[in-house]
């Protein structure tokens, strides 16, 4: 694994903005090896890795991956944002149909995840499995329908989701069978919270 240090021109300065995200206190510069760069800015919250509750037991929000986590959300924050303009028919600064593209489409928001992933010197699986996770997760999102292109990379995507069905599904298993036994009792614990 080979870490690229220049890959970010600062180290990630956050602030609890909620109990589950957090506000960047300082921009985030990534600067690509291919000519490209983006830049986070101030004030951008993030909840970091979004990872269903079943598989936290295995990727964490958090992790080497965190910088390239924050400028995925970014960056799918941005495409959301120039969508929304396209559905309203409005367009960027009073035009009547956005005239400037977002900083990346669908499919090179999560390739751009994964070679940030690289940089940092996250392992192959789990940049792979992080990428899968993130493509398949595309097709559920309307707001990420501008360049989805899943279908090129559909083969990759079902390829890692059975390579790695035999180890996280146990777990999945597991933790679901486990959030079904203690709902009752969280239930019953929020009730007594809140009539106190």
């Amino acid at each position: 694994m080979t870490i690229r240090p220049d890959a970010f021109d600062g180290e990630l300065r956050i602030v609890a903005a909620s109990a589950t995200t957090w506000a960047l206190t300082a921009p985030l510069r990534w600067i690509g090896t291919k000519g490209d760069s983006f830049t986070v800015p101030e004030a951008f919250v993030t909840d970091f890795a979004t990872v269903p509750r079943v598989l936290v037991w295995k990727t964490l929000p958090y992790g080497p991956y965190t910088r390239a986590a924050v400028l995925h959300d970014w960056l799918l924050t941005q495409l959301a944002e120039w969508q929304a303009q396209v559905d309203r028919g409005g367009g960027m600064a009073g035009q009547d149909w956005p005239t400037a593209e977002p900083p990346a489409n669908s499919r090179d928001c999560d390739g751009i995840f994964r070679r940030v992933m690289e940089d940092l010197g996250v392992s192959w699986l789990t940049r792979w499995q992080m990428w899968a996770a993130v493509r398949l997760a595309a097709c559920f999102n309307s707001r990420r329908e501008y360049g989805r292109q899943f279908a090129k990379d559909a083969p990759a995507v079902l390829g890692l989701m059975l390579l790695s069905a035999p180890f996280v599904l146990p777990g999945m298993v597991g933790v679901t069978i486990s959030l079904a036994l203690s709902w009752p009792f969280t239930r019953t614990a929020r009730a007594r919270a809140g009539a106190s």
